[in-house]
C-alpha cells in the first residue's frame, strides 16, 4: 500500500476520534477518582466507569453527528448503546485491575487504565463487527491483481 491509499473513512475517523478523546478523558477521571475515593478500589472503579459512561455517550453522539455522513448515522445508532455498555464495563474492569497492580501511585494507575482502554476498546470496536462499520459506503478501491 501507498501512503495515498491510507485515507480513512468517516467511520474510521469517528472511531479513532472517540477512542483517543475518551482515553484522554478516562485518564483524567481515573486520576480524579483515585484521589476522591481512593480508600475503596471497587467503589473507585465503579464511580470511574459511571462517570466515563456518561461522558462517552455524549462524546460518541457529538462525534457521530459531526463526522459521519447522514447514511451512516442511522446504522451507527444501532451499535451506540452497545458500545457505551462495553466501554463502561471495560473501564470498570481495567480501573479495578490497575488499582490493584499500581495502587501505590495514583498517576500511574490512571495512566495504565487509560492506555489499556485505548488499546483494548479500539481493538474491540474494530473487530467485534468484523471491521469498522461502513454501512452504505462504497468498498475501498482494490488494485487489480492477477491470480496464477
Amino acid at each position: 500500500g501507498h501512503l495515498g491509499e491510507s485515507r480513512m473513512s468517516p467511520s474510521e475517523t469517528a472511531l479513532i476520534t472517540q477512542v483517543l478523546i475518551s482515553s484522554g478523558f478516562l485518564f483524567g477521571i481515573a486520576y480524579l477518582g483515585n484521589r476522591l475515593s481512593f480508600s475503596n478500589r471497587f467503589v473507585n472503579a465503579l464511580v470511574t466507569a459511571l462517570i466515563f459512561a456518561v461522558f462517552y455517550a455524549g462524546l460518541a453522539y457529538t462525534v457521530d453527528e459531526t463526522v459521519l455522513p447522514p447514511e451512516l448515522k442511522e446504522a451507527n445508532r444501532q451499535t451506540w448503546l452497545q458500545m457505551i455498555v462495553i466501554a463502561a464495563g471495560l473501564v470498570f474492569a481495567l480501573d479495578l485491575v490497575a488499582n490493584f497492580i499500581s495502587f501505590s501511585n495514583r498517576l500511574v494507575s490512571a495512566l495504565v487504565t487509560a492506555v489499556l482502554f485505548a488499546v483494548l476498546f479500539g481493538a474491540a470496536a474494530i473487530y467485534s463487527s468484523g471491521g469498522i462499520p461502513t454501512a452504505g459506503a462504497p468498498p475501498a478501491p482494490v488494485s487489480p491483481q492477477t491470480t496464477p
